[in-house]
């Protein structure tokens, strides 16, 4: 009973994690809630509106520190409710780092996970010659993550060689889990 209770927290909070990111990152690039397709993503997050009253936007609106905030506070839940769960407890240093570090690794791998999915997408457009609207706004989440990356690498053409992104990210993830591994018994 205890492992379902288990797997069960787990996944509502692997949920709204993703759900906050995604909010995160529609802002991020900048789409309207008035899209139809866009705005149950912005109905489902409202709370990230009432956590904006407190924590303001950045660069132009277009950064969400009250989404980061929530983001953190899911973490932090997770991570004591997971904790709770197996009967084991947590301090709070230990629960802060755990979670800043764990944030940075969801929020590294999702953004992964975007740039496959858009490449994924890219590819049924150029095989099928036609575009759903959720192609479309897959394309555009990973704009802004991708940009930089198109920036500094040349154009040519249809060759898109900023492919090398994941592997920038994957590498991200090693070295921060492995820093994250070498400091965290330091912590207790």
């Amino acid at each position: 009973m205890n492992n379902m209770l288990f797997q069960i927290f787990d996944l509502v909070t692997t949920f709204v994690m993703m759900l906050v990111f995604i909010r995160f990152m529609l802002q991020f690039a900048g789409m309207d809630a008035s899209n139809p397709m866009i705005a149950p993503a912005y109905k489902a997050t409202h709370i990230v509106d009432v956590f904006g009253r407190i924590f303001p936007t950045v660069g132009q609106g277009r950064i969400s520190i009250a989404a980061i905030v929530l983001m953190f506070l899911i973490r932090l839940i997770d991570i004591s409710g997971k904790a709770a769960l197996t009967h084991k407890g947590i301090a709070p240093v230990p629960l802060f780092f755990t979670g800043t570090i764990s944030l940075v690794l969801d929020f590294l791998r999702m953004c992964r996970y975007l740039v496959i999915g858009s490449i994924i997408v890219s590819w049924i457009v150029v095989f099928t010659q036609s575009q759903h609207p959720i192609i479309g706004i897959i394309v555009d989440l990973a704009e802004p993550i991708l940009a930089p990356f198109r920036r500094i690498t040349p154009n040519l053409g249809m060759i898109d060689l900023s492919n090398g992104r994941l592997h920038c990210f994957y590498l991200l993830e090693m070295f921060i889990g492995g820093f994250a591994a070498s400091f965290m018994p330091m912590l207790g």
